[in-house]
């Protein structure tokens, strides 16, 4: 699960005598499902804000309200705060893995199997009567691993004494 804190410290409302303002501060530091679920987060804080009862301003990323409405601002900035969690916590794709890990998906089947790599479920793919299953992993054990280089070196180090290429030695 993502920190709830690094996800509200995004959504900042201010005020003063003539207005409360919501605004978004994209450069703090994200959970990784913020920054890898860009386009929804983007698409979900242009909707709440774009239905709210303040003035929306699209390039500042920011919805004004006159100094009378900060209940109607703070019930937006609760909105906001709880759809931004929720993408937060969305799994990570295949490719998304591969990307942030820098990853083969020969390596990422490989761990996954073996349960290094944790597992959050499948998504469903219909195309026609084609069915593909893709696997999803979850963002906290990807954004942790993310943060340690040295775990993915480790599982190398212990994939390439463990491979028949790697035993090739052993038997020479």
């Amino acid at each position: 699960m993502p920190d709830r804190h690094c996800v509200d410290r995004c959504v900042i409302l201010s005020h003063d005598d003539q207005s409360c303002t919501v605004s978004i501060d994209l450069d703090v530091r994200m959970p990784l499902g913020l920054r890898v679920h860009h386009g929804e987060r983007d698409a979900a804080i242009r909707m709440l804000m774009a239905r709210s009862n303040g003035t929306f301003v699209k390039s500042r990323k920011s919805c004004v309200f006159d100094p009378n409405s900060r209940q109607a601002a703070e019930d937006l900035v609760d909105a906001i705060r709880k759809r931004l969690f929720r993408i937060a916590c969305k799994p990570v794709s295949q490719r998304q893995v591969e990307d942030i890990l820098c990853i083969t998906s020969r390596e990422r089947t490989r761990w996954a199997k073996d349960g290094r790599l944790a597992l959050s479920g499948a998504s469903r793919i219909r195309k026609g009567v084609t069915e593909i299953t893709l696997w999803t992993y979850p963002c906290d054990a990807i954004e942790r691993l993310a943060a340690n280089p040295s775990e993915i070196r480790r599982w190398r180090k212990e994939d390439e004494a463990t491979t028949s290429i790697g035993l090739a030695g052993i038997f020479v």
